[in-house]
């Protein structure tokens, strides 16, 4: 029997236990006067619960694209992002005020992903959380499929 192949693209989650340990030590110094060059690639969401009025505090990779910011947006807390939402941004060891709107089509998903993948490269995928099993650049149907029930958060900084 033959095994099966594996899809052109795949989405790469980096270990939840790993996650849970580097966030809180990252996040801190994020927004402490030591964030240096972990700034450059990262950024923490204030995000406000909708139900709960709680603030959640999350560490993003951020990434420009055509001028927007843009940060993948993979847990629970991108539901309060639905709509667009008021937050506040920690950006270059600086907290900011912001507009946040939930991007989920996979359409434009994929677009996002394949500008990012241009900027990358697809040998170095995994930084925006992605395995390209194929020698060439995925297309946009491959994509499309890899990142379906994915989101991006858009961020517009307001202040």
């Amino acid at each position: 029997m033959s095994q099966a192949q594996p899809p052109a693209v795949e989405r790469r989650y980096p270990p939840w236990a790993l996650l849970h340990i580097l966030n809180p030590v990252i996040r801190r110094l994020l927004t402490s006067r030591l964030h240096g060059p972990m700034s450059m690639g990262l950024m923490v969401l204030h995000v406000t619960g909708r139900k709960t009025g709680r603030v959640y505090d999350i560490v993003v990779g951020r990434h420009e694209i055509d001028g927007q910011l843009v940060a993948h947006a993979g847990g629970a807390w991108r539901a309060n992002l639905r709509g667009g939402a008021d937050l506040r941004v920690t950006l270059d060891g600086r907290e900011r005020v912001a507009c946040a709107v939930l991007e989920e089509d996979p359409d434009r998903l994929a677009v996002i992903f394949q500008a990012l993948i241009d900027r990358f490269g697809r040998q170095h995928a995994s930084r925006i959380g992605l395995t390209v099993n194929v020698d060439r650049d995925p297309t946009l149907a491959e994509l499309r499929e890899a990142v379906r029930g994915d989101a991006f958060a858009i961020i517009t900084l307001t202040d």
